[in-house]
């Protein structure tokens, strides 16, 4: 009896040690996610990306621009061409172009870029952004107009003065389907690429939950093997005692 337990608990043992060291290695790894930047290094392998099936679940909404830029809503993240400037936004409104700048609107806040996107000024409720924007556009003295659920406005961005009107007329930010597939495709990519980070996929394979419930199951015979491993390895220990 005491040799077949023996046996067993070496060959569990050389099956069981794999697994100890990698949830030892990849253990420590994730105590110090921060440090080592695992919450925000992304995953670019495809046929992981598809297992997790990160991929938008709508189509793009496209505003075009000025000098044939574009912004885009892709799920909850807002682009300039391909370059992702916004995440959790719910309701993308419009870009317009003025004062060599492009104004974008979404989810009651304009946010201010320059002409390669690069971020100059985010404004919300407390700078005075009317609640329940519905549309953006420009009139024919380069002023920003926005439609909200309460009226129109005319806005001044230099001094930050909104004035509220009944009714006013201007070019509304409109979306398109005209956008070239090559930047659909670049868009479409910039969004898998930062769908899935390395700390994601380490957690899950702890867990098992990577390659989904059978994954749970398959690490939760490991663990019992641990113990298995644990209780015949102190009962052995007992019996040479004796």
């Amino acid at each position: 009896m005491f040799l077949f337990i023996q046996r067993w608990h070496k060959k569990i043992g050389i099956f069981i040690v794999i697994f100890v060291i990698f949830l030892a290695i990849s253990g420590i790894a994730l105590n110090h996610s921060e440090k080592f930047k695992l919450n925000t290094t992304f995953i670019k392998m495809e046929w992981l990306l598809d297992l997790y099936q990160i991929s938008p679940n709508s189509e793009p909404i496209a505003y075009p621009s000025y000098n044939n830029n574009w912004i885009t809503q892709l799920g909850q993240r807002v682009y300039f061409n391909d370059i992702e400037i916004i995440t959790n936004v719910e309701n993308l409104i419009g870009v317009v172009y003025i004062n060599n700048t492009f104004v974008v609107g979404y989810d009651g806040k304009l946010m201010v870029l320059t002409e390669d996107g690069k971020l100059l000024e985010s404004l919300s409720g407390a700078e005075g952004v009317p609640a329940g924007m519905k549309a953006i556009g420009v009139d024919d003295k380069d002023n920003v107009i926005i439609k909200s659920a309460h009226g129109y406005y005319r806005v001044n961005l230099d001094i930050l003065n909104w004035n509220e009107h009944d009714l006013l007329s201007a070019n509304w930010s409109d979306t398109s389907n005209n956008i070239s597939e090559k930047l659909r495709i670049a868009i479409f990519n910039e969004y898998r690429g930062k769908g899935l980070t390395i700390e994601r996929v380490l957690l899950d394979m702890h867990s098992g939950r990577v390659v989904g419930k059978w994954g749970t199951y398959f690490m939760d015979l490991v663990a019992i093997l641990m113990l298995v491993i644990s209780a015949t390895g102190i009962w052995m220990w007992l019996k040479r005692r004796q």
